[in-house]
């Protein structure tokens, strides 16, 4: 045992410094940048909540799981490494995906997992419901692939949470999303647009009534007032978000004590002669207004 603890500190080192080298020369094995972004449209359950963090060291998913059972990680070999549950998060330390998802970069594994024979060997590693990784299925391998996909089980049965990959390389035009304020739909009402490479709206209110905005199925998604912003939880566009409470016993849940909130919207990118609108209703006139904008070419690159 004294061994195996002493082995396993050795690898932790060398695969930080190796990853280090690594990952001066970027995380993808093929030209350009590429930023992994999930396909929330694809989302298969409420339970499920992801998302990805990138930054120098690569990229990282996050997953938190809301339902009963277990959601576990499958390996390329389809067998579990991560087991995440209500109680915790449990990884099964003799499977070799568990010690590569550790750091961003390659690392030498600890000989007992090199002989291609996966035992259960299961420990607690967290006691939130919730875990994070450096996953290699994020990265572009291939020019060819346009799309990623990370195997998960609920309760036994598969699933995936997939996604596609974002080149972040400069575009041949460059677009700027406006917003037309001087056209506020609804008084006391300001927006902007967050860019990014996922563009965000946020909205600010300071009405005396309350304010709904409309997702992009006509149902009421934010409820803004005097007291702060709500998020309706059986909204498709709440769920499609992917964010907590990604479910919950009230159908209102306050997000913000301050009325005011900044979301990604896809209306923002969708483009059309007349611009793009997002519908609020103002329960002080009771009339059904729109947020405005468009789209401005800033620069052309040649």
């Amino acid at each position: 045992m004294i061994k195996r603890v002493i082995l396993l500190s050795t690898v932790l080192c060398a695969g930080l410094l190796t990853s280090a080298n690594a990952l001066a020369h970027g995380a993808s094995a093929v030209a350009g940048e590429w930023l992994p972004v999930i396909d929330k449209a694809n989302a298969q359950n409420v339970s499920v909540i992801s998302q990805i963090q990138s930054s120098p060291l690569g990229n990282e998913i996050l997953v938190q799981f809301t339902g009963k059972g277990k959601l576990e990680v499958l390996g390329d070999n389809g067998e579990p490494f991560i087991r995440i549950t209500p109680s915790g998060v449990y990884a099964n330390w003799d499977h070799p995906m568990w010690y590569k998802v550790q750091t961003a970069g390659p690392r030498p594994l600890p000989e007992w997992v090199t002989d291609n024979k996966v035992e259960s060997k299961w420990s607690q590693v967290s006691k939130n419901n919730y875990y994070g990784w450096y996953d290699k299925r994020l990265e572009k391998a291939d020019e060819h692939v346009e799309t990623w996909n990370v195997a998960i089980a609920l309760n036994g049965k598969r699933s995936d949470i997939s996604g596609y990959f974002k080149s972040l390389a400069p575009p041949a035009k460059r677009t700027l999303v406006t917003v037309d304020n001087a056209s506020s739909p609804i008084a006391d009402l300001s927006a902007m647009v967050i860019p990014g490479a996922e563009r965000a709206i946020r909205v600010s209110y300071e009405g005396d009534h309350h304010m709904v905005v409309l997702d992009e199925h006509q149902s009421p998604m934010f409820r803004f007032s005097p007291h702060g912003v709500e998020a309706n939880t059986h909204s498709k566009g709440w769920k499609a978000l992917g964010r907590a409470p990604a479910k919950a016993n009230k159908q209102w849940v306050k997000l913000s004590s301050q009325a005011a909130y900044t979301w990604p919207d896809n209306r923002l990118e969708k483009r059309s002669e007349d611009g793009w609108k997002i519908p609020v209703f103002c329960h002080q006139d009771k009339k059904m207004k729109y947020i405005r904008g468009g789209w401005v070419e800033v620069a052309s690159l040649h």
